[in-house]
């Protein structure tokens, strides 16, 4: 087509003649190229069928291909346990081989070892033999020292002191039935009166108790060993032994080794019975204690309160100051005596606590010394201290009460027989590997050896055999022995008849080292209470006592209910304004008692309650802190009562 245009290009003129055959070529080869085409689109179509079977077979071969792969996979991982196998295989074979090789050796050392061991069997039967001969001389020879041991352990068994059976227990069933004995010593037929050798004790003696073959048949029957005391009736005694199962186990034989404790046994009951009768006395100390205190504060009390009213009412008159005074001195007197037994029932009642801290006691041991340096000058005696900076750890409070004691025990028995000589008195310190030794020294006449214990009893005294209260009433030193066993430390006494005493306990170190600084504050000596205003409802059946209270608290500013009995409180109850305190007596008529007042009025309102006593019996301390309640003796001292005024009431 390229070349027919170039002709027509070039020249116009055209030959009808010439185009006809170009014409038919040029349909001739369009019909050939037509069917090229076809035959190229079939030979295509062909060819796309083929590449389709061959992406197929492709596939499939992959497939095939990837399946061969696994197996590949797998027979190279079955080869390789194979060759694992084998090499195990191989290594067993060759640890076969080498313990073959080490049996073949074996046997062949057994072998001479068999030879070896034949050969040291004739020796040793030859060895047996001699030892056999030597066995047999030995055994005359053991015979011969085993007839002088029971010559000797028969001349043993006559002579004992303890007395001996040998017995068989008799057992219908289980049930240990009898008992036949037999051997005996001296020691046991005179213990029993008779010989019991091939008897049974049921044919001996029928009303021996039960508990007797209980014992033996537990010990002949399980082996168990008993050892005990029991009475045996028919022998009219107690009996100490010991029972234990002897010979083989099919026997039932036991061996008893015995002997007659009556006479102890007797005196262990005497001793019960004193120790009991001792009690039972204490106890009625203590009751008729109780009582006797309550019946002595009673008029104390009132006389108490009426000198500190008189106080303000005597004026200058001499003769009135001094009269208030002696009375003063009187009551002051009584009071400690019956504070000092009502410290008595504290510490018997167990209701003090025990409150342990470190501190430094330097300042609790100066203010002591200061406050009995007066007392000392008034009795001649000259009172030294010597604290430590120490730092202790114990209650504060009880050590200080115990050192109190000490230090007016030495004050007022501690001078000499010479009574023109001057006294001395000392309180210091002294350090210990267990702790601080608190030691009180005097150089007064000295306790003798056989009186040291009886001064830590109630009412014991020495040198005062007329009962001179100014040296006490013989409660102190009893109160620093059971403050101490409440601290858990104990009192020595060192003393010199002639030359002085002294008094010590020792109280461990502190547990902190920084408690060197620490001190204990003095106790509060005076209250300023907010008093006046206050509404106390007082409950209170002797008349002298609830008179003169009502006048010292209507002197301090309160308003006062006063009431003799419960009854009466009672009916008054009703009427009353809300108190603002309950002050009452303990025993009251018709069987009542404070405890029953508190609760009474605690039924309308929730008021604190003071109950004040004369009883010092332990059960009142309990009872009163069961109820919350502040608890005073008496005679109360105005400034106690204050106190506890001021304690119990809101602010």
């Amino acid at each position: 087509m390229g070349k027919s245009a170039s002709i027509r290009a070039g020249d116009d003129t055209r030959d009808p003649e010439r185009e006809l055959p170009e014409r038919e070529l040029l349909v001739q080869r369009v019909t050939e190229l037509d069917q090229s085409l076809e035959q190229a689109l079939v030979t295509a179509q062909d060819a796309q069928e083929e590449a389709r079977l061959l992406a197929a077979d492709r596939i499939q071969m992959e497939e095939e291909m990837n399946a061969q792969r696994h197996e590949i996979a797998a027979l190279r991982e079955r080869l390789a346990l194979s060759e694992s196998r084998q090499a195990e295989l191989l290594d067993a074979l060759a640890d076969t081989n080498q313990r073959l090789n080490a049996l073949s050796r074996d046997e062949s050392y057994l072998s001479e070892e068999l030879q070896t061991s034949y050969e040291e069997l004739q020796t040793l039967t030859e060895e047996l033999e001699q030892a056999n001969a030597d066995l047999e001389r030995r055994v005359e020879e053991r015979t011969t020292q085993l007839s002088e041991s029971e010559r000797r352990f028969r001349a043993l068994f006559e002579a004992m002191d303890e007395g001996f059976l040998l017995a068989d227990v008799l057992f219908d069933g289980d049930r240990p039935a009898d008992v036949l004995y037999l051997e005996m010593n001296p020691a046991a037929r005179r213990m029993t009166g008779e010989d019991f050798v091939g008897r049974r004790l049921r044919e001996i003696s029928p009303a021996f108790e039960d508990h007797w073959y209980d014992v033996f048949g537990r010990a002949a029957r399980d082996g168990e060993s008993t050892r005990q005391e029991l009475y045996a009736g028919p022998l009219e005694k107690w009996i100490s032994f010991y029972v234990f199962k002897v010979g083989t186990p099919e026997q039932r034989r036991i061996a008893v080794i015995f002997r007659d404790v009556t006479e102890r046994k007797q005196t262990q009951e005497q001793l019960k019975r004193a120790k009991e009768a001792a009690e039972a006395a204490n106890r009625a100390k203590t009751k008729f204690l109780a009582a006797a205190s309550h019946d002595l504060r009673q008029p104390i009390q009132a006389a108490a309160l009426y000198a500190h009213v008189l106080l303000g009412s005597v004026g200058a008159d001499p003769i009135a100051q001094e009269s208030l005074s002696r009375l003063k001195a009187s009551i002051d007197s009584l009071n400690g005596m019956l504070s000092g037994l009502l410290d008595l029932s504290r510490l018997e009642a167990g209701v003090i606590e025990v409150s342990v801290s470190d501190f430094s006691p330097a300042a609790l041991m100066t203010r002591l010394a200061e406050e009995f340096r007066g007392v000392a000058e008034a009795s001649s005696i000259e009172l030294r201290c010597r604290p430590s900076r120490l730092a202790v750890s114990t209650d504060p409070h009880l050590l200080e009460r115990l050192l109190r004691n000490l230090l007016s025990n030495a004050i007022a028995h501690g001078r000499p027989k010479d009574m023109d000589g001057r006294g001395r008195v000392l309180v210091g310190c002294r350090r210990r590997a267990d702790g601080v030794e608190f030691q009180v020294w005097d150089n007064g006449p000295g306790i003798p050896e056989d009186a040291r214990e009886a001064i830590f009893e109630e009412f014991r005294q020495l040198n005062n055999p007329e009962r001179n209260a100014t040296q006490g009433f013989g409660l102190g030193l009893s109160i620093v022995s059971r403050i101490a066993r409440l601290l858990g430390v104990e009192v020595a006494l060192r003393s010199r008849v002639g030359s002085g005493s002294v008094f010590s306990v020792t109280v461990p170190y502190a547990r902190k080292p920084e408690a060197g600084a620490v001190t204990v504050p003095a106790p509060e000596t005076s209250r300023e209470p907010r008093l006046k205003g206050r509404t106390v409802l007082l409950v209170e059946d002797d008349e002298q006592v609830r008179r003169s209270m009502t006048m010292m608290l209507k002197r301090w500013g309160l308003r006062v209910v006063a009431v003799s009995s419960t009854a009466e409180l009672a009916a008054t109850l009703p009427s009353l304004r809300r108190p603002h305190v309950v002050l009452t007596d303990y025993r009251l008529p018709g069987g009542d008692s404070g405890r029953s007042v508190v609760e009474l009025v605690r039924r309308r309102w929730p008021v604190p309650g003071i109950i004040i006593t004369g009883d010092t019996a332990p059960e009142r301390l309990r009872e009163a802190m069961s109820l919350g309640c502040r608890l005073l003796h008496k005679p109360v001292l105005p400034a106690d009562l204050a106190g506890a005024l001021g304690e119990v009431l809101p602010s």
